[in-house]
């Protein structure tokens, strides 16, 4: 599942297609593999959440750190 990308765009794009998922959800299209796909994102996200908290912490992270507190007081 990791690669290059960092892992707030991991959590972006993880995010977005859940988000999909749900919309198809809400109209009950979901197929038995959209489903399992679900529920393989909505496991995944929360260990991403805890590497990315963990990332700020240590610092390794500081753009992505900078780019989202903007990103939220812009919101």
């Amino acid at each position: 599942m990791f690669s290059e990308k960092s892992t707030l765009d991991l959590i972006q794009e993880l995010s977005n297609e859940r988000f999909q998922l749900y919309q198809l959800a809400a109209r009950h299209q979901l197929t038995p593999e959209q489903r399992k796909r679900l529920e393989e994102i909505n496991r995944e996200l929360p260990i991403l959440w805890d590497r990315y908290r963990r990332e700020l912490v240590a610092g390794q992270m500081p753009k992505e750190a900078f780019a989202l507190r903007r990103r939220q007081r812009a919101a």
